[in-house]
């Protein structure tokens, strides 16, 4: 009873103070909502690692962007920095800039790495896969070495200030031959042709693919070259930075006219030599152990380079159509674009064995992951996935875990979220939900408006995958769920798609939204 009388009067007294406190209020405000109880940090929730899709420039250049993706995950995969289109250049060779920066970013936040992807169809350098055909035919250059000096040669160092270099011959340090062409830039011109050096026209077939290859060496690393294919109105070019020794490049082109010229254009200071040049037509067939070749060269590279520094690889992507479970090519899915290659056309269903064993040969510490999507309402691809992982397994081919990407929305099924879960762990591989998202707008209206009833249904669904993930997957095979951009503003259904939608744990002012709360909930 003391302590009836003591809360009474304590109550009594805090309802004075509170009575007083209004007098100037101008009518009361909004109350104070009670702190939360519970882990308000996404990878302080749950045992398994909490990941997120980044994109690299925010990463990069946004402050509160990178704050937030520090402060509430484990783990990082790059949405399209680590893929063949964002590090292979034109000619074949490597780029890893932008990688290395994202890495090295995420390496200092204390942020492990998941590396997606190193096989799928698109996200490509398709310009360069598709040129990997023989060169035929006998070489469209006249004086390809400057063994006649510069005849069938245009030269110019343009007298407009302040334009200074010269272009002369080398009779020493060659290629082959006795002769190659000098050019020397004091001073670049306000142009990046102000010096330059221009073939005689030659005849081309309008649409048809032609490769340039010559040799070229820099008085110091990285002084590049400007190499150019031009017409009337047709223009393409491609900057080469140079070493000091000779080297052959690479440069292909598709003419929209019937005749050319080959031009090198010198915008930046330095002293250049090239020598023994050859412009041949590509076969229109590509050559499958070109294509091969390429394949292993990009996935040996970034494997390595990377090594010790990704945890695990989405080495095989999409590489099953939607409702029939066939092997992806451009005969079985209808996707185009200027990204789009199929590795299968070429390679056949091997190109997925041969990814993995390359990926294990160049980093046996990493994990290698099959990943693909609708997974959860398709059973037919559901169903495909899991053959191939079982063939490889049966063929000793190191296959460690498989990706759910889990793009779903409100009205996706739970009996088909556990059905997948259930299916893929039978397997005994790790289990990643790798990319997910969840639409509230499934029926693409528009305009639309994300109400608090979507919104509500939507962390429900949130939890829920949380929620059967640790129910149907066991604690050993529980390599952790990411989920795929970091704002609704952010999302690639937004940027991308162009959808108007709202499939993200924050919203666009980077504040938590009750799907946050819930998938929390469902971490725990």
């Amino acid at each position: 009873m003391r302590y009836l009388k003591i809360f009474i009067l304590f109550s009594f007294a805090t309802l004075l103070v509170a009575s007083c406190g209004k007098k100037n209020s101008g009518g009361g405000g909004t109350p104070t909502p009670p702190p939360p109880s519970g882990p308000t940090i996404l990878k302080d929730a749950s045992s398994i690692p909490v990941g997120i899709g980044v994109d690299y420039s925010p990463m990069k250049n946004n402050a509160a962007y990178s704050s937030l993706v520090k402060a509430q995950f484990d783990r990082i995969t790059p949405g399209y920095q680590m893929k063949h289109g964002a590090n292979v250049k034109n000619d074949g060779s490597f780029d890893f800039t932008g990688c290395d920066d994202l890495v090295n970013t995420a390496q200092n936040a204390g942020l492990t790495i998941h590396g997606h992807t190193l096989a799928w169809h698109a996200n490509n350098n398709a310009s360069y896969l598709n040129s990997l055909s023989a060169a035929t035919g006998s070489n469209l250059l006249l004086n390809p070495g400057f063994e006649n000096g510069y005849t069938n040669w245009f030269t110019q160092v343009s007298s407009t200030a302040p334009t200074s270099g010269t272009i002369s011959l080398e009779t020493t340090d060659v290629q082959s031959g006795v002769q190659a062409a000098k050019i020397v830039v004091n001073t670049p011109g306000p142009n990046a042709y102000s010096i330059q050096i221009v073939s005689d026209n030659f005849s081309v077939t309008s649409g048809t693919a032609y490769q340039l290859k010559f040799w070229a060496k820099a008085a110091l690393n990285g002084q590049s070259v400007r190499a150019v294919a031009q017409g009337n109105t047709y223009y393409t070019q491609q900057d080469q930075p140079l070493t000091t020794a000779w080297t052959q490049y690479t440069f292909n082109f598709i003419p929209s006219e019937n005749a050319v010229s080959i031009k090198f254009h010198f915008p930046n200071a330095g002293n250049f030599l090239i020598d023994n040049l050859t412009v041949l037509q590509l076969s229109a067939t590509l050559d499958a152990v070109l294509v091969k070749n390429a394949f292993k060269n990009w996935i040996t590279t970034v494997v390595t380079r990377y090594k010790g520094k990704v945890t695990g690889w989405d080495v095989a992507n999409e590489v099953v159509v939607d409702g029939t479970g066939q092997l992806r090519t451009s005969s079985t899915s209808s996707q185009t674009g200027s990204d789009i290659f199929y590795w299968a056309d070429y390679l056949g269903r091997n190109y997925i064995d041969s990814a993995f064993k390359w990926a294990n040969a160049a980093d046996p510490t990493a994990k290698l992951f099959i990943n693909d999507y609708n997974l959860e309402i398709d059973n037919r691809k559901l169903d495909s996935v899991i053959k191939i992982i079982n063939d490889l397994k049966a063929a000793g081919i190191p296959i460690h875990g498989a990706g759910l990407q889990m793009h779903i929305s409100i009205n996706t099924s739970n009996a088909g979220i556990d059905n997948a879960f259930q299916k893929l762990a039978a397997t005994g591989l790790l289990i990643h939900v790798s990319e997910m998202d969840v639409r509230v707008n499934p029926s693409n209206a528009s305009p639309f408006t994300a109400t608090p009833a979507l919104l509500d249904q939507q962390a429900a669904k949130y939890k829920y995958v949380a929620e059967s993930y640790f129910r149907n997957v066991p604690a050993a095979q529980r390599y952790g769920i990411t989920v795929w951009s970091l704002t609704d503003a952010d999302s690639w259904i937004v940027t991308a798609l162009g959808k108007q939608d709202a499939p993200c744990l924050f919203d666009a002012g980077y504040n938590k939204k009750v799907a946050f709360t819930e998938f929390i909930k469902g971490l725990q």
